[in-house]
Order: C-alpha cells, then structure tokens, then sequence
C-alpha cells in the first residue's frame, strides 16, 4: 500500500472517530450489520481455545463479540491506525492489541485462524493488489484456516467511496496461490461475500452460526 493510501484510510477512521465516538458507526457499520458480520466470520469452523488474528481489528468489536458469544480464545488484534488500536487497548487492558502495517512490518508470529472481515471496503487506488498481497501474507501466518468477508461487485445498491470485488476473481486467486480447499459464500450477508481458506481437507466443513 502506497503512502497516501495509507494516510487517506487513517484519516477516513479518524474522523469518523471523532464524530461516533466508540461505536459500530466509528468503523462504518450498524451494530445489527456488525453483528452478522461476525457471525459470518464463525462459519469458519470451532475456533474454541484457538490462537486468532483479528487483522484491521479497529476498536475491539470482535474480541468483545467473542466474549459476549463465550467463545475463549487467545486473540490478538492488528491495525493501521493508532488511535483505534489506542481505543481497544484502553477497553481491553489485558488483551493484544499491536499498530501493524503488514506491508511494511513483519507479523512475526502465527495463528490459527485470522479473520479479515470488511477491512477492504473502503475504495482506494491499487486495491485489489493490496487485497491479494494481504492475502498471501496472512496466509503464510495461519496454521488453520484465512476468513474473509468482502462487499460483491453483484450487490444490488453500490456507494463511489466504497470497494466491491468479483467474488469469484478472488476464489481464483486463492486456490490458485493459497490453498485448494477454499469455501465461498455469497448468501449470508446481502451485497457482500465470505470466503474461507483452508490448510488442509479436514477443516473445510464450515458451521453456521445462525443464532
């Protein structure tokens, strides 16, 4: 990711920050939208007592949507921007939260599985090279399975500041570069597409999470 990309996607979160405050609007959600996005996210399997990555983690939603659903894992959460990730430190003291750029900073450690869910939604030059940079190199960091939550080029309602990609565009790529056993899913979440990718056969039985 370039420079000014980089600045533009922290700015973006700054202010919208300072106007909402700590809440889901402060990332460009709906609290009920929020929730189903995560709820999305644990198609990926039992991730009980598993080590994650909450990469683009901003202020800790899905660590607190974890402990409301009493799932117990040991989480780590990574993003850009400091503030939100200054946020989520101060309203979980005893949980991981590190300012990464994976572009330009190595991980360092891996995971089980590592969830990426609406971090590319925001429209930015060079995107869908970032998207897919980003994807091998979280991949490389993960022993178990990648979730991915993305919004469609097929949704009905399109907003100009905001990214859509081709679904299948991005399957292609990682089965192609990540790993053969990849799920995709585009009936959870209207407009938007979840994708799983998976190490090996045995974990690509994904559960639904509809409650």
């Amino acid at each position: 990711m370039d420079t000014l990309s980089k600045e533009y996607i922290i700015d973006f979160f700054n202010n919208r920050l300072m106007h909402f405050g700590d809440r889901p609007e402060a990332l460009g959600w709906l609290q009920s939208g929020q929730v189903q996005h995560y709820k999305a996210m644990l198609d990926v399997g039992d991730i009980t007592g598993s080590r994650i990555l909450d990469f683009g983690c901003g202020k800790g939603d899905f660590y607190q949507f974890l402990v409301n659903k009493g799932i117990q894992v040991e989480y780590t959460g990574i993003d850009i921007n400091e503030n939100l990730i200054a946020l989520a430190s101060a309203k979980y003291p005893h949980t991981a939260f590190r300012t990464l750029d994976i572009t330009t900073e190595e991980i360092g450690e891996d995971f089980d599985y590592i969830f990426c869910c609406g971090v590319f939604n925001l429209r930015f030059q060079g995107i869908e090279r970032v998207i897919k940079d980003s994807m091998q190199i979280l991949f490389r960091h993960c022993t178990k399975a990648f979730a991915y939550n993305g919004l469609s080029i097929y949704a009905k309602v399109k907003e100009f500041q905001l990214h859509y990609s081709p679904p299948e565009e991005l399957f292609k790529f990682a089965v192609e570069r990540l790993s053969p056993y990849v799920s995709l899913r585009q009936d959870r979440l209207e407009g938007e597409f979840t994708m799983f990718v998976y190490r090996d056969l045995n974990r690509t039985t994904p559960q639904c999470n509809r409650h």
